[in-house]
C-alpha cells in the first residue's frame, strides 16, 4: 500500500507535526509513505528526513497516479493547513480531522486575504442563506464567537472518503453532518520523542531547571486559549498557603499574559518558557507536580497534551469538555466550566497539593489509562485496517452546490441525521432504507438544489 501524506512537520510550531513525526514509524510498519508539505521550509526532525521521502504539495499532481490514497491531517490553523484544504478538495482522501472547527482556516484563506465572497460562498455552501447572513456579520466584526456554532467542516466532509478523528464527540458531530460518510473515531497515541526514554531523572531535571524545593505547577502548548486569565488569578491565591510554587508557562503566549502577570505581582514565580523542541517541552512536563489544561471554547478535537501528561504519569487538571469526556474520572480532575471555574480551580489545586497519595494516584490512574488506550502500534493497527476499509469501499461522488440530488437521497440523509443523534451508525442501512421507502410510497416527487 502507498499513501501520500500531508501534514504539516517540524520545525513549524504546531502540536500536529509533533503529533504525526511520533506515529510515522508505526504507520510505514503496514504501508509505504511518501510526505507532502507546504513551501518555505525543510522538515527538521532527521528521523523523518532519513526514512521518508518528502515532496512539496506542489509536486502531487504529477504523482497522484503513483499513491492508492491520500491522507490529510486537517487542523483550523490556515498557515499550516491552509495547502491541505486546498489538495483534498481537488485529490478526496482520507481526513484525520484534528479539529471539527475549520471556520478559522477558512476565514483565513479568504477574508483574511481579501477574498470576502469566497468566504461567503462557503458559509452559503454549508448553511444556505442563514450562513450568508452569518457571514456577513462576522465579516462586519459583531458576533465573533458564531465562528464556533458554523464549524465550516461541511465541504471537507464532501471532499473525503473516509474521515478519522480522535474523540466519540467528533464521531457523533461528523455522523450529524453526513451520516453515510464512512467515520470512525481512533484515539490519539502516546509516545515519547527520540532521544527521551522513560528512565529521565526527574530530580536532576528539576535541579538542572533550578525548582528544587519548589512545587511546580505548569501549563502547556498555545497558551493563548489555556484560560491563563483564571489560573493565574488562581495560581496567586494559591501562593498564599503555597508560597514555594512556580508556575511556568511552557509554550508561546500573547503580550496579555506578560501584562496579567505583572498586574498580579507574579514576575518572580511564573517563568515564561516559551516555545521548545519535542525533547525540551516533554523535559518540561516532567518536572511538573501539577499541570492545568484548560480549555474553552474548544474546536472539538481532542487536545493532545492532555493525553501526553497523563501518559507521563503527571496529575493533570483539565476543563469539563466533551472531547475529553473519555477519560475516566480517577485519571485527572475537573474544573466544570462557568463563573465558578477560577474557585473550583483553587479548591482542586488546594486538595492535590496537601494530599500527595491522592495526587500520586491519580498519576498512576492516568499512566495506565493511556499505556492501555492510547498505545501507538494498537493506534496504528486501526488506521491500518480504516484505510483498506474505505480502498475496497467505491469513492463516493457527493453533489456539489447547484447540482440536483434526488429527495428520496436528500430523505435518506435528513433520517439518518436523526438516527446519528440516537447513536445508530452510518453503516445502518438497513433500519434507514426502510424508513426512506415506506415515506417514498406516500407519492412525493420533486427535486431540490443541493444548498440552496
Amino acid at each position: 500500500m502507498r499513501i501520500a501524506l500531508f501534514s504539516p512537520l517540524s520545525p513549524l510550531q504546531t502540536a500536529i507535526a509533533d503529533h504525526v513525526e511520533g506515529l510515522l514509524p508505526y504507520l510505514a510498519e503496514f504501508a509505504e509513505m511518501d510526505l507532502f508539505i507546504d513551501d518555505g521550509y525543510v522538515p527538521s526532525n532527521p528521523t523523518v528526513r532519513s526514512n521518508f521521502v518528502v515532496h512539496n504539495y506542489r509536486d502531487f499532481p504529477n504523482l497522484a497516479s503513483q499513491y492508492d490514497i491520500a491522507v490529510y491531517h486537517m487542523g483550523n490553523e490556515p498557515n499550516y493547513h491552509g495547502y491541505i484544504y486546498h489538495m483534498l478538495r481537488q485529490y478526496p482522501g482520507i481526513v484525520v480531522l484534528h479539529d471539527l472547527v475549520l471556520h478559522h482556516c477558512i476565514y483565513g484563506l479568504t477574508v483574511a486575504k481579501g477574498d470576502i465572497e469566497g468566504y461567503l460562498a462557503e458559509m452559503r455552501y454549508s448553511y444556505g442563506r442563514e450562513g450568508e447572513i452569518v457571514a456577513t456579520q462576522i465579516v462586519e466584526g459583531r458576533n465573533p464567537d458564531l465562528m464556533y456554532r458554523y464549524p465550516l467542516m461541511e465541504r471537507v466532509l464532501d471532499s473525503s472518503r473516509g474521515v478519522i478523528v480522535h474523540n466519540n464527540y467528533a464521531l457523533h458531530q461528523v455522523w450529524k453532518k453526513r451520516p453515510k460518510l464512512p467515520a470512525v473515531c481512533i484515539p490519539q497515541h502516546f509516545y515519547l520523542p527520540d532521544g527521551l526514554t522513560f528512565t529521565e531523572d526527574r530530580k536532576a531535571l528539576r535541579e538542572r531547571f533550578g525548582l528544587e524545593g519548589r512545587f511546580v505547577v505548569a501549563s502547556y502548548g498555545i497558551l493563548g486559549d489555556k484560560h491563563l486569565n483564571i489560573t493565574l488569578r488562581a495560581f496567586s491565591r494559591f501562593r498564599r498557603t503555597f508560597p514555594e510554587a512556580v508556575y511556568l508557562l511552557v509554550g508561546p503566549i500573547a503580550d496579555d499574559v506578560v501584562s496579567l502577570v505583572r498586574s498580579l505581582g507574579l514576575e518572580d514565580v511564573v517563568r515564561i518558557v516559551g516555545w521548545q523542541d519535542p525533547i525540551h517541552f516533554v523535559r518540561y512536563m516532567l518536572v511538573a507536580d501539577l499541570a492545568i489544561q484548560l480549555k474553552y471554547p474548544h474546536v472539538g478535537g481532542t487536545p493532545y497534551t492532555p493525553i501526553r501528561l497523563l501518559g507521563l504519569g503527571i496529575p493533570t487538571i483539565i476543563s469539563n469538555i466533551e472531547p475529553l469526556a473519555e477519560i475516566p474520572e480517577n485519571c485527572c480532575a475537573r474544573v466544570d466550566l462557568g463563573g465558578t471555574e477560577e474557585d473550583e480551580l483553587l479548591v482542586i489545586m488546594e486538595y492535590l497539593a496537601t494530599h500527595e497519595a491522592s495526587r500520586q494516584e491519580m498519576a498512576e490512574n492516568g499512566r495506565r489509562y493511556v499505556q492501555e488506550n492510547h498505545d501507538p502500534r494498537k493506534v496504528a493497527l486501526q488506521y491500518k485496517r480504516f484505510i483498506e476499509r474505505t480502498l475496497s469501499t467505491p469513492a463516493r461522488v457527493a453533489p456539489g452546490i447547484g447540482q440536483t440530488i434526488s429527495w428520496q437521497e436528500r430523505l435518506i440523509e435528513d433520517v439518518a441525521t436523526i438516527l446519528a443523534e440516537w447513536g445508530i451508525s452510518a453503516d445502518d442501512d438497513h433500519l434507514l432504507l426502510p424508513i426512506a421507502e415506506a415515506i417514498a410510497s406516500l407519492g412525493f416527487y420533486g427535486e431540490e438544489v443541493l444548498g440552496e
